[in-house]
């Protein structure tokens, strides 16, 4: 999904979208809340999930709306496909990779929250495998990585080098940390997550990225790793995405 997103004001907090006439999709900047976003977006009602670093990715169908008091989602999982119009799919990161996808045709999209435990786990695997019951296959599909750390800021123990000895890409995505901390790693998240979709049989011009590092990126967005204290409530991104209703197309 090679696009450009619009960038908008609220309250001095700042979101990014994209929309044309059968898709918006986009991602929140520092301080931005779910509540400013359903204002934002009052025609779509809002689908979350308690965000378990799982594998578990479901149909928007069987997920719950969420309430007007915004309180925390009960049905666990961490990816949300869209198998229905007029809805808007939300997940939370504040380093880990948001994945937006959606086929050729938008008869289906969604978001998924992939961190290192997800990506272990093959969580993005499960995008294709869900929707091949549904006849969309991996070339049918466009991908874009939101706002995550990147790699040259996400240091990592042996011990997590280790757990990626399954993965075939793992010596791609992991580098070695010179100096005097001998045994650290640099790791590739948005990296990995790319390398598998592409082993899926997802063609590379249909993977994009931002480039945008939460942890670099100070003024614009929450990092998990640098951002320090108990968190307030705020210091999270929402990346969202609807398709459009054919009465909202017309």
């Amino acid at each position: 999904m090679n696009v450009t997103f619009k960038r908008k004001s609220v309250n001095g907090c700042f979101l990014n979208y994209y929309e044309d006439d059968r898709i918006v999709f986009g991602f929140t900047e520092r301080g931005f809340t779910l509540r400013a976003l359903a204002g934002v977006f009052p025609q779509y009602p809002l689908k979350e999930l308690k965000q378990v670093h799982s594998d578990i990715v479901r149909f928007s169908s069987r997920v719950p709306t969420v309430q007007s008091s915004f309180d925390e989602p009960v049905m666990e999982g961490d990816g949300i496909i869209l198998d229905e119009t007029g809805i808007m799919a939300v997940i939370q990161t504040a380093d880990c990779t948001p994945l937006f996808f959606r086929d050729e045709n938008h008869t289906v999209g969604g978001v998924v929250h992939i961190g290192w435990q997800g990506l272990h786990k093959g969580i993005e695997k499960k995008i294709p495998a869900l929707l091949k019951e549904r006849s969309i296959f991996p070339g049918n599909l466009h991908f874009y990585l939101g706002p995550a750390i990147e790699k040259s800021c996400y240091e990592v123990g042996p011990d997590l080098y280790e757990k990626f000895s399954i993965k075939g890409y793992r010596d791609t995505i992991f580098s070695k940390k010179s100096g005097r901390e001998t045994g650290k790693y640099w790791m590739d998240v948005p990296g990995g997550i790319s390398y598998s979709l592409r082993e899926l049989g997802v063609p590379v011009q249909r993977i994009s990225k931002s480039g945008l590092c939460t942890f670099c990126e100070m003024e614009r967005f929450p990092s998990y790793r640098r951002d320090k204290g108990p968190d307030d409530g705020n210091r999270r991104i929402y990346s969202f995405l609807a398709l459009k209703s054919e009465r909202m197309i017309r």
